[in-house]
Order: structure tokens, then sequence, then C-alpha cells
């Protein structure tokens, strides 16, 4: 798992070199906290919340924004034993923020790809005591530009594998 946690930390903070730096790009930089309703997969096997960080890295080079972010699911003990299970998740992600820019929200839509690491203290459902799922993320919402303190909400779902993701996630980021 720290394995895991490492290479997802790298991954993220690795999209910066990515980034031109020039004044001319208009380099932006967004953090902060997310808040996640799971449904679906995660839901059924007993994750209730999840609580994560979110990103957002955009520039006048760049035709959409880069969105890493990383969550982890509150879990409940598999039903009917004392085994404990976590649910964390790594996703990247592309968004495109549509012309509809006004001054109460903008609406975008993206996609990408999902690392999901599921592990429980014995086999859960067919999945085994560790799986790490990969797949396509689906994702849809809004920002509501506040200056420099920006809340969004947004649906996501991750599909493919044995271990499919979808959620109800809002969030507030910093500018930098």
């Amino acid at each position: 798992m720290q394995r895991f946690t490492v290479l997802a930390a790298s991954l993220i903070l690795g999209l910066g070199l990515l980034i031109p730096t020039s004044a001319e790009a208009q380099t932006s930089f967004e953090i902060g906290p997310r808040l996640g309703i799971p449904v679906g997969d995660v839901s059924d096997r007993g994750g209730s919340l999840f609580l994560g960080a979110d990103a957002r890295i955009s520039g006048q080079a760049l035709p959409v924004v880069l969105n890493p972010s990383v969550d982890f699911y509150l879990m409940d003990d598999v039903s009917g034993t004392s085994a404990g299970q976590s649910v964390f998740a790594v996703d990247m992600n592309a968004l495109y923020e549509f012309g509809v820019e006004n001054q109460v929200f903008t609406p975008y839509a993206g996609g990408g790809v999902g690392i999901t690491r599921f592990s429980a203290d014995t086999e859960v459902s067919g999945l085994g005591s560790e799986t790490t799922e990969v797949g396509v993320n689906i994702v849809g919402g809004a920002r509501f530009p506040l200056g420099s303190l920006e809340p969004f909400a947004q649906l996501n779902a991750t599909l493919g594998g044995d271990l499919e993701r979808f959620g109800i996630t809002g969030g507030l980021l910093f500018s930098f």
C-alpha cells in the first residue's frame, strides 16, 4: 500500500513538470479538499463516504484542465466478520470547460484513468484480499467561481474491472 501511495503522489506531482512555466503560458494551479458519497460497487461493499484531495492545473497552452485527485473511502467491516477493508483511489482526468462561463457557474465534462486499490483482511465477494483495478473515468460537474476560493460539485464514474466506482463529489479549491 505504501508503494502504491508513493507512486500515486509521484504521478500527481510529476504532472507539474509537463506544464509550461513561461510567463506567456499563464498556468494556474488550484488544490483543495473533496468529500463524496459512493454509489454502486464500493457502497455495496460497505463504503459510506470518501475523503480526498483535488487539483486543477490549467493554462493557455492547454485546451483542457488537468485534474489529478486522490480519495480514501471510509469502509465498514465486512458483514458478518471482523475483517477490515479499505479502498484508495487515484484519478487523472482531463476536463473540458464549456463556454458557458458566467458569474454563477462554469460547467465541465471530461474523462481519464482511475486506479482503485481494494484491500481486506480476508477474501471479499470474489475480489480477493488485495486487488488493484484500472478503469476509465467519466466526469461531469460545475465549478462556482468566488475569487481565490472555488467550490465545485460533480458526478463521477470509474468503469472497468471488478470494482466500479460511482460517486457524487463536492469540494473547495484554493487558487495559487
